[in-house]
């Protein structure tokens, strides 16, 4: 059974709306981690050595985050129509490759397990600069 036009017309615009939701959302995210990226270090210009290694990582996935952001709102804006299930699969495919990424990598230093793996990768001791 195909919608009708109206019901057509209504599922465009939500899904249209969700692009724009996720292109905020997403430009948000890499416009605050972009500020955080630049906020990197103490006062008297020590960068911790897991600051060094991530900032590039974190840089490359920062600019990630504001090209889908980007892309969705392209694609709500100009793009063709969408279904639902396409638009959801993009967003969950552009959350997994940019915002899961970021989060694992700002909560390392609160995990054990991620301190260990980073600790077994670098062969350097965990230190992001928390403690006295």
């Amino acid at each position: 059974m195909k919608p009708v036009a109206g019901e057509q017309s209504k599922q465009t615009r939500i899904t249209r709306m969700a692009a724009l939701a996720w292109a905020g959302l997403s430009v948000a995210l890499a416009l605050q981690w972009s500020m955080d990226l630049s906020m990197v270090g103490f006062p008297d210009g020590y960068i911790t050595p897991f600051a060094k290694t991530t900032s590039p990582l974190l840089g490359v996935l920062t600019a990630a985050c504001m090209a889908q952001g980007l892309y969705f709102l392209f694609a709500g804006l100009l793009g063709r129509t969408m279904s639902a299930i396409g638009l959801s699969l993009r967003i969950l495919i552009a959350a997994i490759l940019t915002v899961a990424p970021v989060l694992v990598v700002k909560d390392c230093p609160h995990s054990a397990t991620c301190s260990a793996a980073y600790e077994a990768l670098t062969n350097t001791m965990m230190d992001d600069g928390t403690g006295g």
